[in-house]
C-alpha cells in the first residue's frame, strides 16, 4: 500500500499549506468551484498578509463571494494552528448555506459545538449568532468554557440586531417588573411630563418616556433587586447574566406597551471566548459606517478603519435603481403596486416593508409575507425556482439571499423604521442630523443588495415613497452610499430622464432591460462600475470611539476618566443636535461623582438640543415669533431643504404623506406639523417634545402676535367615535400653558387635530376651539402637494412676490388657514 504521509502532501512530515489560494488548489471540491474570482483572490491575499492582526474587517459587495473567503481564511487559521475556528452567521437559514458551501468546497465543517473535530481544530464550527451570544451560551458567560482561536462574523451588520436583543431586557406592559418600575419612578416620570405619565398608565401605544438617569442611578439598588428576583422568568432568563454587572449604567425606556433596558454599548467581554479569540474577522458589505463594530463588538477602531477590500468599486451584480417620484411626482403607491403585479405575472418580485402595518398594503397581491419564523421556508421556495409572484419581507433589510430568478424586481417600500423603544428615543433626539440619515441610508443600501448575489446576477430596484425619495436626495446622502451603489443610482437617474413626466406604466419597458438581461444595458452598467471610484476605506467616528472608551471606563467604575473621554467627544462634535446628545451622556457619567455639575451640563445640552432629557430644574421656554415676511421665511426654508425644484415637490409630497391617521406614527405626524409651519412661513415649535412642561404638541406663530395652539391626536382611529373629555382637557391644558408663557398682548386659536369634530357630552370645550378633522386633513394634504408643485413651477427659489401669491391662493395665510382647514365643533 502506498504511504501517502511519506509524500508530504500537506500532512504527515510535509509542512501545512497556509496561503488561502493554495489551500483552494488542494481541496477536493465541487466542479462549480473552479478558481476564486479576481476580487476573492485579492482579498484573500491581503488578509493573509494582515492575518496576525487581532481584528480584521473584510468588506466586499453583496453577492461577491464573501462566504468562500471566510471559509478559506478559517481553514488557513486551522492549518496554522490558530484554532478552534468558528464561522458565525445571522440565522439558521444562512447556517445551512455555509455548511453546504463548506461541503462543496471540501472543507470539514460541523454544527455541533461538542464535536471533537471542532474542539481539536480539525473542522470549522458553523453556528448562528444566538448560539454564541446569549446568557446561557455553551461558550460561557464571564469565563471560557470553549476556546476560540479564530472566528468569522459573517454579515456582521445583520448579526448586530441579535446581539443588541441579547443585551437588552424587553418586557411587556403588565409584567411585574413593568408595574413595579412605574411605581418606583412615578414621581421622576411625572416631573418629566405629567401628560406622558398619564399616557403610560393608560397604555397609549405611542407613549414613550426615558427614566431620568439620575433617578436610575439613585435607585439602582431597588432596580437590581427587582430584576434579580425575576431573573428566572421569561424575558430575563437569557439576558440577566449578560447585563447584571452593568445595570447601573443602562438606560430604561418605558412605553405604553412595555419597557426596554439596555446599555449604550454592548459589554461583549461577557462572551469571554469571543473577547479572547486570537483572530476575529468581520465580514460586511461595503457600507460606509462601521462604527457599530466598535460599539457592539468592541472591535479595534484603527483596524476597522482600514478594512481589507478589493480595489475599485468591487464586483456587484447589475441593478437598475429607479426612484419613481423623480420621474413623475404624480406617481402614487397604487401605481407601483400595479406595476409590481404586472411584473409578477412572469417574474418573482420582492417588496421590503418596514413594519407589519405597511405589509397590509401589499396583502391583497402578495403570494407570501415573510417574517422571522417563516423566512427560511419562504426563501427556499424562491431559490428552488418556484414562481411565487410577490413576496413581502417585513423589516428584513439584510441576511437574505435572493439570487437569479428568486428576485428580478426588488422594491424598497418607504423608510426603515426604528422599532425598539430606546431606538425611538434616540431617533427623536437625533431627528434631522446626518447621523440619523446615515443609519437610514445604510439600511436602504443593505436592502437593495438582497436581489443580486453575484457579479453575474441582475435585479431592477425601485425606491418607493416620497419620504424615502426625499432622504436619498439630500446632498449629504451621496457621501453615505458606496461608490458602486452611487454609480448605479446615477445611471438609473439618467435612464429614467428619458421618460420624465410619464406615468408609472412607462417604467416597465425600461425595467425590462435589466430584468431580461439586455446585453447593451449590461455593458453600460459594467462600464459605469469599472469607472466608479474606490471610495474611502470606512467611517469610524472619533466620537464613537470615545463613547466606547467611556462606557468601558464606567463599567469599571472609573467615572472621572469616562467624563474626560466624553468631554473630548463633545469638544470634537460640530453638529449642535449631536453635541447636545453627547453632553447628555457626559452628564450621565458626571452624576456618579458630581450630581449638581451633571445637571448644569444637562442644562447646557438643552441649549444645543431641546429633545434631550429635561433636567431637574426644568427648561425655560424660548418664545417663538412669526417671521417679518411670511413669503421670505417660506422660501428660506424651501431653499434650505431642497436642492432643485423637483425635490421641492418630492419634499412637499413627503410632508403630506406623513399627515395620516396612524397610532404608530404620531411622532412623525407632529414633526411634520412643525415642518408644515416652516414651509408656509410661520414660526413653528413642538413645545411638548422640546420642553415636556405641559405645552401643546405644536405651536405656530402666524403674525400679529397671534398663535395657533395645536394638539395632535393622529393616533385616534377614524371610526366615528366622539372626541373624548380627556382630549378636550389636554387642549385646554395647552391653552393654560400658553397663557403662562405668553403675555396678554398675544392672542391664540386652539386647534385640535382629530378624525371627528363632535365632542362627548361630558367634555367642556371652549367656544373658540377649532377642529381639523378627516375632511379638513384631506384638504390640507391636497393643498400641501399643490403648493409644492406651484412653487416649483415658478422656476426659482427667489420669487418672493410669487410665493406670497401662492400662499394666499392656497389659503396658507393666518386668516385663511383657519377658515379653510379648520371647522367649528359640535356636541
Amino acid at each position: 500500500m502506498l504511504d501517502f504521509n511519506a509524500l508530504g502532501g500537506g500532512g504527515g512530515n510535509g509542512a501545512p499549506v497556509l496561503e488561502p489560494r493554495k489551500i483552494f488548489t488542494t481541496l477536493v471540491r465541487d466542479q462549480r468551484f473552479r478558481f476564486p474570482s479576481a476580487n476573492q483572490g485579492e482579498v484573500l491575499d491581503k488578509w493573509f498578509e494582515l492575518r496576525a492582526r487581532r481584528d480584521n474587517t473584510i468588506k466586499m459587495n453583496t453577492g461577491s463571494g464573501k462566504m468562500l473567503v471566510g471559509l478559506l481564511a478559517l481553514q488557513s487559521c486551522l492549518n496554522e494552528g490558530v484554532g478552534p475556528a468558528v464561522y458565525v452567521v445571522p440565522d439558521n437559514y444562512l447556517l445551512h448555506q455555509v455548511v453546504t458551501e463548506a461541503r462543496d468546497l471540501g472543507i470539514s465543517a460541523t454544527i455541533d459545538a461538542d464535536d471533537p473535530a471542532f474542539l481539536t481544530g480539525r473542522a470549522i464550527l458553523v453556528i448562528n449568532i444566538h448560539k454564541l451570544v446569549n446568557g446561557k451560551t455553551v461558550f460561557g458567560v464571564g469565563s471560557i468554557k470553549k476556546q476560540i482561536g479564530s472566528i468569522v462574523i459573517d454579515d456582521a451588520h445583520a448579526c448586530l440586531s441579535t446581539i443588541d436583543d441579547q443585551f437588552s431586557i424587553t418586557l411587556p406592559a403588565g409584567h411585574p417588573v413593568f408595574i413595579e418600575l412605574i411605581r418606583i419612578f412615578e414621581d421622576d416620570l411625572r416631573a418629566q411630563s405629567e401628560v406622558g405619565l398619564v399616557e403610560l398608565k393608560n397604555g397609549d401605544p405611542q407613549a414613550l418616556m426615558l427614566i431620568p438617569f439620575w433617578a436610575w442611578h439613585q435607585k439602582r439598588e431597588q432596580v437590581i433587586a427587582l430584576l434579580h428576583s425575576q431573573r428566572e422568568e421569561d424575558g430575563l432568563l437569557f439576558k440577566w447574566p449578560l447585563l447584571k454587572d452593568v445595570i447601573a449604567i443602562c438606560q430604561c425606556a418605558i412605553g405604553g406597551t412595555g419597557l426596554e433596558i439596555a446599555p449604550r454599548c454592548v459589554p461583549i467581554e461577557k462572551i469571554a471566548s469571543f473577547q479572547h479569540a486570537k483572530r476575529r474577522i468581520y465580514m460586511t458589505a461595503t457600507l460606509a459606517d462601521d462604527g457599530v463594530l466598535v460599539t457592539k463588538l468592541d472591535a479595534d477602531p484603527a483596524m476597522v478603519s482600514s478594512p481589507i477590500k478589493p480595489k475599485g468599486a468591487g464586483e456587484i451584480g447589475d441593478r437598475m435603481i429607479v426612484i419613481p417620484q423623480e420621474i413623475n411626482t404624480e406617481i402614487v403607491e397604487t401605481d407601483i403596486k400595479a406595476l409590481a403585479l404586472d411584473v409578477a405575472r412572469t417574474k418573482n418580485v420582492t417588496v421590503i416593508v418596514p413594519s407589519d402595518r405597511r405589509a397590509v398594503f401589499w396583502s391583497d397581491v402578495a403570494g407570501q409575507t415573510l417574517k422571522t419564523d417563516t423566512i427560511a421556508a419562504g426563501v427556499d421556495r424562491l431559490k428552488r425556482g418556484e414562481h411565487v409572484g410577490i413576496t413581502v419581507l417585513v423589516n428584513r433589510y439584510d441576511g437574505v439571499d435572493l439570487p437569479d430568478d428568486a428576485c428580478r424586481l426588488l422594491i424598497i417600500d418607504g423608510l426603515p423604521e426604528f422599532l425598539g423603544l430606546l431606538d425611538r428615543v434616540e431617533s427623536s433626539v437625533l431627528e434631522g442630523t446626518d447621523l440619523q440619515l446615515l443609519r437610514q441610508v445604510q439600511k436602504v443600501e443593505q436592502g437593495m443588495g438582497r436581489g443580486v448575489r453575484s457579479s453575474e446576477d441582475r435585479c431592477a430596484v425601485l425606491l418607493l415613497g416620497n419620504r424615502l425619495a426625499q432622504r436619498v436626495n439630500q446632498p449629504s446622502a451621496r457621501t453615505m452610499f458606496t461608490p458602486a451603489t452611487l454609480a448605479q443610482l446615477d445611471l438609473g437617474r439618467e435612464v429614467t430622464q428619458q421618460v420624465k413626466g410619464q406615468p408609472a406604466t412607462a417604467l416597465r419597458p425600461l425595467l425590462d432591460y435589466c430584468i431580461n438581461g439586455n446585453i447593451q444595458w449590461w455593458q453600460a452598467g459594467r462600464s459605469r462600475l469599472a469607472h466608479a471610484p474606490e471610495g474611502q476605506d470606512s467611517i469610524v467616528s472619533r466620537s464613537i470611539v470615545l463613547q466606547r472608551q467611556a462606557f468601558d471606563l464606567l463599567s469599571m467604575s472609573q467615572s472621572k476618566q469616562a467624563e474626560a473621554k466624553l468631554q473630548q467627544a463633545v469638544n470634537f462634535e460640530g453638529d449642535p443636535s449631536i453635541k447636545g446628545y453627547l453632553k447628555q451622556q457626559l452628564a450621565e457619567a458626571m452624576t456618579v461623582t458630581d450630581p449638581a455639575s451633571a445637571q448644569a451640563v444637562l442644562l447646557s445640552a438643552v441649549s444645543d438640543n431641546r429633545r434631550v432629557i429635561k433636567p431637574i430644574a426644568g427648561i425655560t421656554h424660548t418664545r417663538i415669533m412669526a417671521p417679518a415676511i411670511q413669503a421670505e421665511a417660506s422660501l428660506s426654508f424651501i431653499s434650505s431643504r431642497s436642492i432643485n425644484l423637483n425635490q421641492l415637490v418630492i419634499h412637499a409630497n413627503a410632508l403630506a404623506d406623513d399627515l395620516i391617521w396612524d397610532e404608530y406614527r404620531t411622532e412623525r405626524f407632529e414633526a411634520s406639523i412643525r415642518e408644515l409651519g416652516w414651509l408656509i412661513g410661520f414660526g413653528s415649535q413642538r413645545p411638548d417634545n422640546e420642553y415636556r412642561d405641559g405645552g401643546p404638541d405644536n405651536l405656530w406663530a402666524v403674525g400679529g402676535l397671534h398663535f395657533y395652539v395645536i394638539e395632535c391626536k393622529s393616533g385616534v382611529k377614524n371610526d366615528g367615535r366622539l372626541i373624548s373629555k380627556d382630549h378636550c382637557n389636554q387642549l385646554l391644558g395647552s391653552v393654560s400653558w400658553f397663557l403662562r408663557n405668553y403675555d396678554t398682548t398675544c392672542t391664540y386659536t386652539p386647534i385640535l387635530i382629530e378624525p371627528v369634530s363632535r365632542f362627548q357630552q361630558e367634555a367642556s370645550p371652549s367656544a373658540d376651539m377649532r377642529i381639523i378633522d378627516d375632511e379638513k386633513l384631506k384638504a390640507l394634504r391636497y393643498a400641501i402637494r399643490s403648493f409644492g408643485r406651484a412653487v416649483a413651477s415658478l422656476g426659482t427659489f427667489k420669487d418672493v412676490a410669487g410665493v406670497a401669491a401662492l400662499l394666499d391662493g392656497h389659503n396658507f395665510t393666518a386668516k385663511k388657514f383657519i377658515e379653510q382647514y379648520t371647522k367649528s365643533f359640535s356636541k
